[in-house]
């Protein structure tokens, strides 16, 4: 978990050098990348945070979303954890709303055939997946946060280091004119 955690971080990291983020795109991205990750969409969740940060992005006609840390927040939930996450939406969903019977999912083709038969087992999935998107929301907000708060303090110990080279610099070529 700890690697996981580590490479998604340095992914974020990455991206923040390649561009010039302002403040709290970092945070939104992540946040909205997310909410679309909690959501039932395993299969989509790319193409959702694209046309999603994309779209805004044109109509607000400033940077506000981040494709590329949309996505890394959409890994949340991926076709690996697919069966226990859709488990879980399934049951909270049973509980939201009156199912007629209650099913255990066993595998990923299981879980197709229910969201894909579009009945009351894919209704309890939506809405159980309700509050974990909730969740999602200001949890990735706060992971984002964090990410561009670190950011931050690493861009300024780097311009502070550069001042003070430049400034020793400075010294030792007024010591060099001072001695001729």
């Amino acid at each position: 978990m700890k690697a996981l955690l580590k490479r998604i971080v340095t992914k974020i990291i990455r991206q923040g050098r390649r561009m010039a983020l302002s403040d709290g795109v970092i945070a939104r991205s992540m946040a909205m990348g997310m909410v679309v990750g909690f959501s039932p969409t395993v299969g989509l969740q790319m193409v959702i945070c694209v046309v999603l940060a994309l779209g805004v992005n044109r109509v607000r006609g400033q940077y506000v979303f981040d494709s590329v840390i949309a996505l890394v927040g959409s890994l949340v939930v991926n076709p690996l954890t697919m069966v226990p996450t859709y488990t879980a939406y399934y049951f909270v969903g049973c509980q939201m709303m009156t199912c007629s019977r209650v099913v255990e999912f066993q595998s990923d083709h299981q879980v197709q055939q229910v969201i894909t038969n579009l009945g009351e087992g894919t209704l309890a999935i939506l809405f159980g997946s309700v509050p974990f998107m909730l969740i999602g929301l200001p949890l990735g907000y706060g992971l984002g946060r964090l990410v561009e708060r670190y950011l931050e303090r690493r861009a300024n110990r780097k311009r502070a280091r550069k001042a003070a080279l430049a400034q020793r610099r400075l010294d030792q070529a007024r010591a060099v004119e001072a001695r001729s």
